[in-house]
């Protein structure tokens, strides 16, 4: 069952961040994540951010293990670096 990624970017740095963008999207394509939404003009009720991202995995272990690969965590300093992200994991609601 897929799991999703909700995320939101507060910039702090927007140049690193866009260095993080450059190092995982090949990452990201390359192992099968789907980019659901990738939004800059999100609008935003009740929580700071720049930017909203949705991603969809295969399932809670093709998230874990995409999230552990030493290539991306490589990445992911860039997007320490240049962001204050919030995230929240939920699975797809089953068919009734």
């Amino acid at each position: 069952m897929s799991t999703f990624v909700f995320a939101t970017a507060e910039y702090t740095n927007k140049a690193e961040y866009n260095r993080y963008v450059e190092l995982s999207t090949p990452i990201f394509m390359r192992e099968g994540v789907n980019v659901l939404g990738n939004d800059e003009g999100a609008k935003f009720s009740g929580i700071d951010g720049d930017k909203a991202i949705l991603l969809e995995f295969r399932d809670h272990a093709h998230m874990k293990a995409f999230f552990a690969l030493p290539e991306y965590q490589a990445a992911a300093k860039h997007r320490d670096a240049g962001a204050n992200m919030r995230m929240v994991t939920f699975r797809r609601m089953p068919a009734p």
